[in-house]
């Protein structure tokens, strides 16, 4: 009886232990490709720094020559130059997108009265509340930092429950 007792023991510690281990990647899933996105290689560093890490990554795999090694970091430069300067271009793309989608509610709020805009106001937040609540329920399971809209709703249904509670 001790025997078995001992050895539930000894199995329930190891079970424990396991599901313990910190099972944090420096990779995580890209939403939209389903490719693998890596810390080391993030929007703030240089495209030198990103094609010596490409190049050592690949290096350590497939062992080049100096020639090759050379070839390849010249190759990764240029790619890393490229996405950098693509990036650019989106970026800019997006404010004037977002400054244009801007000007269009700065004319629409003029139209209307002050009665107006606030029940337009009101209507607003009421959607964005609902809005807030539905996808919320999707991040009851994920970790703290696995996406940075979750602190939004948290907050936002903070506010609510203290609002409601008043």
């Amino acid at each position: 009886m001790k025997k078995i007792l001992t050895l539930a023991v000894l199995f329930t510690g190891l079970s424990v232990a396991s599901f313990a281990q910190d099972k944090s990647d420096s990779k995580r899933i890209d939403r939209k490709g389903g490719k693998s996105f890596n810390k080391e290689l993030g929007a703030n560093k240089s495209p030198e720094d990103i094609a010596k890490i490409r190049t050592e990554r690949l290096d350590k795999e497939l062992k080049f020559t100096d020639k090759q090694r050379q070839e390849v970091y010249t190759y990764n430069l240029d790619q890393a130059k490229k996405l950098k300067q693509r990036s650019e271009i989106r970026k800019k793309e997006r404010m004037a997108i977002q400054n244009e989608m801007k000007a269009d509610r700065d004319r629409f709020k003029n139209l209307l009265t002050e009665d107006q805009q606030k029940i337009i106001k009101e209507r607003m937040v009421k959607r964005d509340g609902d809005r807030i609540h539905k996808r919320g329920q999707h991040f009851k399971d994920r970790k703290e930092g696995d996406r940075p809209i979750r602190k939004k709703i948290e907050k936002s249904a903070d506010t609510k429950e203290e609002s409601s509670n008043s």
